[in-house]
Formats: structure tokens, sequence, C-alpha cells
């Protein structure tokens, strides 16, 4: 069902812009890899937070991988560390980080007026098949490593740590 999301998002013959204001975390930022474009403002934070639970960010790894560069991909995916728009800009989760989130969104919007629908359609047809095709490829396989993680001892220790705003019972505090 996810994974029908994220392809309807990347097919999409129309640009997809994210909006971001506030938290974007694990299957979010799937989403805001999945967009055309996406902005985001001041406030906005990220974090791939599955790696501090038992997880892994597999059923979001396609569009993530197509958007941000693969060193800070690992950075991201492997530490779970949260981060600030101006970062995800840097590392190619967003187009732009911006002040005015709504006058950037705008802007943007105006920019297609002049763009033939076919044009766009072609284009973005072009800019997704690659996503498209491995998602199509991959996607039973990523849905299955996704519930077998979920099935896991190490996840239960990990939502139930996070649910009792604990550490897990892997994690060593801070010495």
């Amino acid at each position: 069902m996810f994974l029908g999301l994220l392809r309807a998002i990347i097919a999409h013959p129309k640009p997809v812009i994210a909006a971001v204001d506030g938290h974007v975390r694990a299957g979010g930022m799937g989403l805001v890899a999945a967009c055309d474009l996406a902005v985001a403002g001041p406030s906005s934070t990220f974090a791939l937070t599955e790696v501090r639970l038992g997880l892994a960010a597999v059923m979001i790894s396609v569009p993530l991988a197509a958007r941000v560069n693969s060193r800070d991909l690992a950075c991201v995916l492997l530490t779970g560390e949260k981060f600030d728009s101006a970062h995800a800009r840097r590392i190619g989760l967003l187009s732009d980080a911006v002040e005015d989130l709504d006058a950037a969104v705008d802007e943007l919007v105006d920019s297609f007026r002049p763009c033939s629908p076919q044009g766009l359609a072609e284009n973005k047809a072009l800019l997704a098949a690659p996503m498209i095709a491995e998602l199509d490829a991959r996607g039973d396989d990523l849905a299955g490593v996704t519930a077998r993680l979920f099935t896991t001892p190490e996840v239960a220790e990990g939502m139930s740590a996070f649910l009792e705003r604990r550490l897990p019972s892997w994690a060593t505090p801070d010495a």
C-alpha cells in the first residue's frame, strides 16, 4: 500500500511539490523524496529514526537513493540523527530551504504555468523511469524485508523503549 503511494506520486504526470513545514520522520522522508520538488521552511527537521528502533528504511530506500547523495544517505540511514532544512537541501532531499514557504511554493507553481502539459509529463516520465522500474522490480522484496523486521525481538525492544521513553537494551548511554 505504501509502495503504491510512493509509486503514484513518482508516476503522476504533473509536477508534485512537497511543501514541508514541520517535522519529517521515517516514511515521511520517503514521501518528500518521491515528490518532484521539495521545499521546507526554517523550522522543519528531518530524521530516519528506523535504525534506532531496530528497523531499516527499506520501503523508502528507492526514492531516497534517487535524491540524496550516497555518502550523505549512509550517514542519515546509519545514525538516525536529526537535521535541519538547510542540511536537507545540501544533501539533495530538498530542492530548496526557504524562509517563506508559501511564497516559495507559489513561485514554483507559477514557474509551471508557461509549460506544456505534454512537455511536463514527458520530462517527468524521463526522470521517474528509474525509480518506477526499481519499485516495480523490488517492491515485493522490500515489503517482505519490512514485514520480517517487524517480527523480530529487536524491533519489539526498540518500540517498547520508544514508547517508554528509555534507551533500548542495545544502546549505551553517553559517557
